[in-house]
């Protein structure tokens, strides 16, 4: 009797911790992010770097840098500034398709198993401008950085 009574406790015991830890559903939000304006400074270098690209959109990095979201030739482009208006970076994602022939070329006879994922545009203000291209060769990904003649400069 005594074995009965104590799986009895045993078996309520535990229903009740079960039954405690139950997930509590959670009421989701949509969260509407803010229209950001940049500053007048960061405007007017953009207009001087970027002619023409009247749509961007303006997001404020952790950094305190200004960066703005457009097109240019139909490519996804992110040009990022100081506080002040100083250009620090312009990234510009390309496709397999929109890469340029150089750099396409150059991958195409390196790595002839390869197929090209994506890739980057990247110049900043203290290097040259240069490619970084994700490709995947024999199962393996990798990350190849060309110039912009497509020499690999890894």
């Amino acid at each position: 009797m005594k074995k009965l009574t104590l799986i009895f406790c045993a078996v309520l015991f535990t229903s009740g911790i079960t039954f405690a830890q139950q997930k509590k559903s959670v009421k989701k939000t949509k969260v509407i992010a803010k229209t950001v304006q940049a500053p007048a400074a960061v405007k007017s270098s953009f207009d001087q770097n970027f002619a023409g690209t009247s749509v961007a959109k303006w997001t404020k990095t952790s950094a305190g840098h200004w960066t703005a979201s457009f097109q240019k030739d139909s490519i996804n482009t992110t040009a990022e500034y100081d506080a002040d208006g100083k250009w620090i970076a312009t990234r510009s994602a390309y496709d397999a398709q929109n890469l340029p022939e150089s750099v396409a070329g150059t991958l195409k006879t390196k790595y002839p198993a390869a197929t090209i994922k994506d890739g980057w545009k990247i110049e900043r203000s203290d290097v040259a401008s240069y490619y970084k291209v994700n490709i995947q060769d024999n199962g393996t990904d990798k990350a190849v950085l060309l110039n912009e003649a497509g020499t690999i400069t890894e």
